[in-house]
């Protein structure tokens, strides 16, 4: 299952799978969708909970992979608005619908896939191969447990494995194929005649003309509602604390947490797996024992088990390397060969063991005693833990002072502030697009232009921008949208006004040209008064490049003209720019000249294409079975 994994999710597909739908679906025919009921989760998908903190810590990986992948074309107002939080959250939610399921199913994912995915990961890798030391280090840095990261991934497959299911089943029949093929490979013949603008001079726009435009259009020219505000802005980052750390304390504290810095027993384990489905009756189960008996019997007899396994097992992943599967450590494996390995002596296992896949013959090369790792060695990372530790207690107490304070006299920010020792920060006016800085931020866009900071004058609540880094404000100033004098706007009026009239004229003559075609007059006919000659395009294709993208879609959507017809089209490319189409003959594809391998390529696609709204649908019905609540406030 793991090779359809990678398979089926590379590429556009990818997206279809991992992100299941950014389309909210949940948005249309859910009932009781939506909640602002206070409580400590964002969603609620049957029985179980998204939490607020788990939402906050999927967005915060979000938006730090979108980061690391823009560059420095990242832009923290389309990462982090209202649009992107719902859409993270539709994702989580159809990731839980398809969990759900699976478990129901009895979709699993086996602690052999699980190991698989994870030695497969390049990261954890040292010359192509999988090395627990590097894996146990990487895992340390992201202040995560071995527990934790197989947790998720396991989570991630699951997720993963019933569109997997769906995606194998779908399928095209030749019918379909063909019918696809006649219309994509379609031709058209057709004459277009383009109408040119007028070219005489402009008129100028009259004074009474300008303001009855302004006066119909008023809305347009209403300004943008800014706001200054003053803030206080506290991170644990900026905190001083004393760099001088006593021997004594990091010595205690490497006492308290020795278990931390343990490395734990690693074993080199071999293995060659004779594979058993899952519904395998007692009879073959009872035949495939006997076989990796017998396998035993080789080994022992003298025959090397790296031969042996690249002859005979039937784990792909591990027989190339004579059944290796590297240095491993307790709780990786199956939980019954995990026992026999992590209890036998170095050598080959006398018996095989039974797993959810197959039987196993094992061999133990060698073991790596487990190891404290001395305090030398830890003592830079128990100093940093230390400081840092500091950093986040000054800042709690800092930061807890700082809201109690502006809590009981929330107008007087700039005091309370100073009150403190911090200092108070202005920002030049900015609307609800953001500005520059800290003002481009949504979370304080938000709360800038909230009623209760605008028309109450208080400071807002604490702002969280990240991990132990927190702002609060107030609005200094409030400039309100006011619709803007004539005077002030009259140039963009008076450019409006007249690009409105010319496209008015464009349009006029172009449907009266259209008429005139309709009733039987040629295209040669009304070149004069286009301004153009007509032009022909034999055999037109469908994604063609050329002629204009308005004319090809136009002359497409036109109906199949009777024998010996016309059918006419009239194509919009601008406001000011229109075609007049004549089409007459349409040429279906023919799907006997497609070779048999661009006939299969074609298949592969419109089957990932049909899988892709089987799924759509699938998750749809799901949010039909399966109540979705959403609870709006905690977004």
């Amino acid at each position: 299952m793991l090779q359809k994994l990678r398979e089926k999710t590379t590429g556009w597909l990818a997206v279809v799978i991992v992100a299941i739908l950014v389309v909210p679906f949940a948005f249309f025919g859910v009932n009781n969708y939506f909640s602002t009921a206070v409580s400590n989760y964002v969603a609620k998908v049957g029985e179980v909970e998204i939490s607020a903190d788990d939402f906050r810590v999927r967005f915060d990986q979000y938006r730090e992979q979108q980061r690391r992948q823009l560059g420095e074309r990242f832009d923290p107002q389309a990462v982090d608005n209202p649009i992107a939080r719902r859409e993270l959250l539709e994702r989580m939610i159809d990731e839980e619908l398809l969990a759900q399921t699976s478990e129901r199913l009895g979709l699993t994912v086996t602690p052999a896939q699980l190991r698989d995915a994870i030695a497969e990961v390049p990261a954890f890798q040292v010359e192509g191969r999988f090395d627990p030391t590097q894996y146990q280090l990487l895992l340390t840095a992201q202040a995560m447990t071995p527990r934790q990261y197989e947790s998720q991934i396991r989570r991630d497959l699951d997720v993963r494995t019933l569109p997997i299911q769906l995606i194998d089943s779908a399928f095209l029949t030749d019918a379909e194929l063909d019918d696809f093929v006649r219309l994509a490979d379609q031709t058209r013949d057709i004459e277009y005649l383009a109408i040119m603008p007028p070219t005489e001079p402009e008129a100028a726009l009259e004074e009474d003309a300008a303001l009855a435009w302004y006066d119909e259009n008023r809305e347009r020219y209403r300004s943008e509602e800014t706001v200054a505000i003053e803030y206080v802005e506290l991170s644990s980052a900026d905190i001083e604390v004393a760099s001088n750390v006593d021997e004594q304390t990091l010595r205690e504290r490497y006492d308290e947490q020795r278990d931390r810095f343990v490395e734990p027993e690693q074993r080199l384990i071999s293995h060659i797996l004779i594979k058993l489905a899952a519904d395998a009756d007692a009879v073959v189960v009872a035949e495939a024992e006997t076989r990796a008996r017998g396998l035993i019997e080789r080994i022992s007899a003298g025959e090397d088990f790296a031969t042996v396994a690249g002859e005979a097992s039937d784990d792909l992943g591990s027989r190339a390397s004579g059944g290796e599967l590297g240095w491993l450590e307790a709780g990786l494996l199956d939980a019954a060969v995990d026992a026999a390995v992590f209890a036998a002596e170095p050598g080959l296992l006398p018996e095989p063991v039974r797993s959810a896949e197959g039987w196993h013959v094992l061999k133990v090369a060698e073991i790596r005693p487990g190891n404290q790792v001395p305090f030398e060695d830890v003592r830079a990372e128990l100093e940093r833990a230390y400081l840092d530790g500091e950093r986040e207690r000054a800042f709690s107490e800092t930061s807890g002072r700082l809201i109690d304070a502006t809590y009981r006299d929330p107008t007087a920010l700039a005091t309370v502030a100073e009150s403190m020792g911090l200092r108070v920060q202005t920002s030049a006016h900015f609307s609800r697009q953001g500005g520059e800085g800290i003002t481009g931020n949504p979370e304080v866009i938000a709360a800038a232009f909230s009623r209760q900071v605008i028309e109450e004058g208080l400071s807002s609540d604490s702002i969280e921008l990240g991990p132990n880094h927190i702002v609060i404000l107030r609005v200094v100033e409030h400039v309100p949208p006011e619709i803007q004098a004539f005077e002030a706007v009259r140039e963009r009026v008076e450019a409006e006004a007249l690009a409105d009239r010319r496209a008015k004229a464009a349009r006029a003559r172009a449907d009266a040209l259209f008429e005139r075609l309709k009733a039987g007059a040629t295209l040669s006919e009304l070149a004069a008064e286009a301004g153009t000659q007509p032009e022909q395009v034999l055999a037109l294709r469908r994604f063609a490049g050329s002629p204009d993208r308005a004319i090809v879609d136009t002359a497409f959507s036109l109906p199949v003209p009777s024998e010996g017809g016309l059918s006419h089209g009239l194509a919009e490319s601008s406001p000011e720019r229109f075609t007049l189409i004549t089409l007459a003959t349409v040429t279906d594809g023919d799907p006997s000249k497609l070779d048999s391998a661009n006939r299969e390529a074609i298949r592969r696609q419109l089957s990932e294409i049909q899988a892709d709204l089987e799924l759509r649908a699938f998750v749809r019905a799901l949010r039909d079975q399966i109540p979705v609540v959403v609870v709006e406030d905690a977004l």
